[in-house]
């Protein structure tokens, strides 16, 4: 039993390394936690700009209940969408409807301005998390499905959001609601615009046409063996 939990205990460290050579699959856990100190920020801070501009109880159950409405049917639709985009558009544009949030919610002059915010959380949510979780399901190692999908939950609703409460909270006491959301918008404008400069550029990003990650060297030392043995044949 020890020696089968110590090969467990390296295969997944032989996993974890394979992630950190590959730069998709880090841009992809660092997108994951971007968008989970977005939503920190958001989800903490929202109903306060919703108070601040007389909102009460009554518009801030309002605006929750469209979000949910919103949201369903996207869990149904995520799978269709994302093979027609692809993986890739759909994180940016998931990243981009913060950006679009995070305005809203800073331009916002009564309680009701906030609900196309809150039905575009609730569209983005759903596809963002579909579609993460089918991109680092098919990336995963072998035997580390499970391990993946956990790594990327903690990436969003541990650190990110824990993160995103905290930064948020301090952008808050220091600038106000409505400068924490402009500026916290214009971060993420600037991420998305990095993230699709590194697509461009990298023609056979991983995001396109996702594979599971393998160790390259171990998978060159096989074919070399192959290649060995059919010339030696």
């Amino acid at each position: 039993a020890k020696d089968k939990e110590e090969k467990g205990g390296a295969h997944i460290m032989d996993g974890l390394g394979m992630l950190v050579r590959n730069a998709d699959a880090m841009l992809f856990f660092f997108l994951v936690f971007v968008v989970g100190v977005s939503s920190g920020c958001i989800e903490n801070f929202a109903y306060v700009r919703i108070g601040e501009v007389g909102g009460t109880g009554r518009e801030m159950g309002i605006n929750r209940l469209v979000s949910s409405l919103a949201g369903a049917p996207m869990f149904w639709c995520s799978g269709p969408l994302t093979e027609w985009l692809g993986a890739d558009r759909v994180l940016v544009l998931s990243l981009l409807s913060y950006v679009t949030r995070f305005f809203i919610y800073a331009s916002m002059r009564n309680p009701y301005h906030a609900l196309p915010a809150e039905a575009l959380r609730g569209v983005t949510f759903a596809a963002f998390w579909s579609t993460g979780t089918i991109y680092a399901h098919r990336i995963s190692p072998p035997g580390m499905s499970a391990t993946m999908l956990m790594f990327m939950n903690a990436m969003y609703g541990g650190l990110g959001q824990s993160v995103g409460a905290i930064v948020g909270g301090k952008l808050q006491s220091i600038f106000g609601t409505v400068k924490t959301f402009v500026y916290s918008g214009i971060f993420d404008f600037v991420f998305v615009g990095l993230v699709v400069l590194y697509l461009a550029l990298r023609k056979e990003s991983n995001f396109r046409n996702p594979v599971p990650i393998t160790n390259e060297k171990a998978t060159t030392t096989t074919k070399a063996k192959k290649s060995d043995k059919r010339t030696t044949n």
